[in-house]
């Protein structure tokens, strides 16, 4: 404890607290402590025996020093500090009681819980000190605060560390008492969002200060974790999920780890994987494609490495929800016969997750229906109301004429995009009197009238005797060779293959420049208008829906010309189909505020209603049916929100982990009302949010100290720590002098100079 106590002289000297309560005045005391040097010197002039200059400097050197200490001594030196009166007051010692804490980062391979315990308790414990001062209160925290009177109530199995809320239950249930101070030993992780500065201020206010002590290594040196995954169906396949999974290392930089997901017991995929360099985050993309048609738990597992400090975030849960899922229904309107309509048709054919019903007129006021659901769906042509266009998700546009739809029925397909969300799709060429109409407004590429083009550029898509009518290949765009639209497979230079392997395309609809915001995924490769090649395929969003134009009718060669085994064209059409409708806006939805939650953690469950036309619907009563993992199931009411029109929310806590399955039942009260089902999911997945960033945040601990008034240390200055609290002011502080004249240390200096005096001057001869 002495080296701490002359550490304690040294600040209170910087800090200005040091004095002499006996000296007459400053400029007169520093006149003194110059005379004593001079008369020492004056009184070595002449020595009984001759002295070398050194010998000289040594001896006024020793003399000069132990006659400085005496005046000292005379002077009476004090410090001035703070002190409370034993056991009037009460000290907090919180102790985080977080997963982290497990980590076996600390000296001898002990864990940080380990470590903390083994300095805070037993008789020559930091407690057993402290209590000599104070009433203590021992607390555990993570995410709440609670009563640890023994180092067996600290297990470090919180999932969820909150300084912010320790504190402020620290005030709550202590605000009435005489506290002096708290003593915060953590590894400074904080991942509950709140202000704890704001909070180490206000402690600051009451003259609280907070010493924090930091456990746990800045940097875990040799560390592979698995930090996020994320899930969602490909439009290529409705069942095949693409897995977005962020590694992050330290350590094994170049070294290869082993990437297993696991259904189970069963291993569905493994990967090997190369790491990159230490501290830098990378994403690794798998494929899956599950079995079964439900919501499956998944389990991403990386193979541990040598010396791998941190194992707990080498698991990774997450989930797949491939529930059955009702087919999005298409409509395709075309004109007249034609080998394009023929092979669309066959494209979608044994897809379940897309249903196609289309409306083709085979003559003058002849008509044929496929893929209709009931007798009466389409049966007088295509829709004249919101509530029957808006059944489908999507619409497909054929060669047709002007007559062919009203004005009344253009408005309601650029409101069946724009507001309901659905998608729009026009294959082949836009008659010249669709130009002036809402259909041209929806397109991403903006319509010329075939009048206004050069001779050269007229006519390709209908006959063949002009440029715009001969073969070619498309050339996709940069945008168009990673879009999931056009992909024919996952590897980008096999991809490029068999897009170079399907037969050309004949015959192009000449268009203008694309819209603003439209993405260009094909074009011509040789013919160019107004200084740019020609768009075969673009999209665009518009209002919350998307629109798509394929400027040319003659991608059923991609099938004709090709071995029945080849599945390129039914590929790309089914991929195209399901951009356009998987997006289109549901009656209702159902969102939750997390993508995955944890023991403990609150769920909000949000679900938007739509009436028939797809305005908000504030007069529907919802009921949230829940299934938890053990099987039991509950009832709740949701209620409306009454800032949001059409929004329903509802609140509960999960205290299972496991996938959770939810039913909202709707019905609604508006005219003859809708009656609708939602099926959703939700995963509770043990906690990983405490294991990664794991390294002990030194700055921000020694930020809540400097805001409160406080002090940082470390865990192995714990015994600097219990001295220096008592001398810190507080509420329950009062200052006062301390002597330093009689301390032991300074008497024994002052003996060892006056010995080393007196043994030179007997070594020299000297009287």
């Amino acid at each position: 404890m002495n080296f701490f106590y002359e550490s304690y002289v040294v600040d209170a000297i910087r800090d200005g607290r040091f004095s002499l309560a006996y000296s007459p005045h400053p400029l007169l005391t520093f006149a003194l402590f110059l005379l004593v040097p001079v008369l020492v010197w004056w009184l070595y002039r002449r020595t009984t025996r001759p002295l070398t200059p050194r010998w000289r400097l040594l001896l006024i050197s020793l003399r000069s020093a132990a006659l400085i200490i005496l005046l000292l001594m005379l002077l009476r030196p004090v410090i001035s500090t703070w002190e409370i009166n034993p056991q009037e007051t009460y000290l907090a010692v919180l102790v985080d009681d977080s997963e982290s804490m497990q980590i076996a980062d600390m000296a001898g391979g002990q864990s940080r819980s380990e470590a903390v315990r083994s300095v805070l308790y037993g008789d020559d414990g930091a407690l057993a000190t402290l209590a000599e001062r104070y009433q203590l209160r021992t607390f555990g925290f993570d995410k709440s605060l609670r009563r640890a009177g023994s180092e067996l109530e600290l297990t470090a199995s919180g999932n969820l560390s909150s300084p912010d809320a320790a504190l402020q239950q620290v005030a709550d249930q202590l605000g009435g008492l005489p506290l002096s101070g708290v003593v915060l030993i953590s590894d400074g992780a904080d991942n509950s969002g709140g202000d704890v500065l704001a909070r180490a201020r206000d402690f600051a206010a009451r003259e609280i200060p907070i010493f924090t002590v930091g456990v746990g290594q800045s940097d875990i040196p040799t560390d592979v974790g698995i930090t996020s995954v994320s899930a969602a169906s490909t439009i290529l396949d409705n069942s095949v999920f693409d897995v977005q999974a962020t590694l992050i290392q330290r350590g094994y930089a170049g070294r290869q780890v082993n990437l297993r997901v696991m259904d189970g017991d069963t291993e569905v995929l493994s990967r090997a994987v190369l790491l990159g360099a230490d501290g830098s985050s990378q994403r690794v993309d798998l494929e899956l494609s599950p079995e079964r048609r439900e919501p499956i738990l998944y389990e991403l597992l990386i193979e541990p490495l040598d010396q791998e400090l941190i194992l707990q975030n080498n698991r990774y849960q997450f989930l797949v929800d491939n529930s059955e899922r009702p087919a999005l229904n298409v409509l395709y309107v075309e004109g007249h016969p034609r080998n394009e309509f023929k092979f669309i048709r066959r494209a979608v054919e044994g897809d379940e997750s897309l249903r196609l019903a289309s409306y083709l007129q085979t003559g003058p006021g002849r008509f044929y229906r496929q893929g209709i659901n009931s007798p009466l769906e389409l049966n007088n042509g295509f829709p004249t109301d919101a509530s029957e266009l808006y059944t489908y998700e999507a619409v497909i546009l054929g060669d047709i004429e002007r007559d062919f739809l009203s004005d009344e029925q253009l408005g309601l397909l650029q409101d069946f995009v724009a507001e309901r969300g659905g998608g729009l799709l026009l294959s082949g060429r836009l008659n010249d009197a669709f130009i002036d109409t809402a259909l041209a407004d929806l397109l991403p590429v903006t319509p010329e009238r075939s009048t206004t083009l050069p001779a050269y550029l007229q006519g390709g898509i209908t006959r063949g005797t002009h440029a715009t009518g001969e073969l070619f290949r498309p050339r996709l765009t940069p945008s168009g060779e990673f879009s999931p639209l056009l992909r024919l497979s996952s590897d980008d230079s096999e991809n490029r293959v068999q897009w170079a392997a399907l037969p050309a395309l004949q015959g192009v609809y000449v268009t203008g420049r694309p819209k603003p915001g439209a993405t260009v995924l094909a074009e011509h490769p040789s013919i160019q208008y107004q200084g740019q090649a020609l768009p075969v395929i673009a999209t665009q969003r518009y209002g919350s829906g998307r629109s798509m134009a394929i400027t040319t009718a003659s991608t059923w060669r991609w099938q004709m010309l090709m071995s029945s085994e080849d599945d390129s064209h039914e590929r790309i059409w089914r991929q195209m189909l399901r951009w356009l409708s998987q997006d289109a806006l549901e009656r209702v939805t159902v969102n939750f505020d997390k993508p995955f939650y944890n023991v403990g953690d609150q769920v909000t469950v949000t679900a938007r209603v739509r009436n028939e036309e797809f305005q908000a619907d504030n007069n529907a009563s919802l009921w949230l049916q829940r299934t938890n993992p053990d099987g039991s199931m509950s009832d709740v009411a949701m209620e409306w929100d009454i800032s949001e029109d059409g929004v329903y929310r509802s609140q509960f806590t999960v205290d299972q982990e496991g996938v959770y399955n939810t039913l909202v039942d709707v019905s609604s009260a508006v005219g003859a009302g809708i009656e609708n089902e939602k099926n959703s999911a939700f995963v509770v997945t043990p906690s990983l949010r405490e294991f990664n960033n794991a390294g002990r945040d030194a700055g921000l601990l020694g930020r809540i100290a400097e805001s409160s008034g406080g002090q940082y240390y470390d865990l192995s200055q714990i015994d600097q720590l219990v001295s220096d609290i008592e001398r810190t002011p507080g509420a329950y502080s009062r200052e006062v002098q301390e002597d330093l004249w009689d301390k032991p240390w300074l008497l024994a200096l002052l003996i060892a100079l006056m010995s080393a005096d007196w043994m030179a001057r007997r070594y020299r001869g000297l009287s």
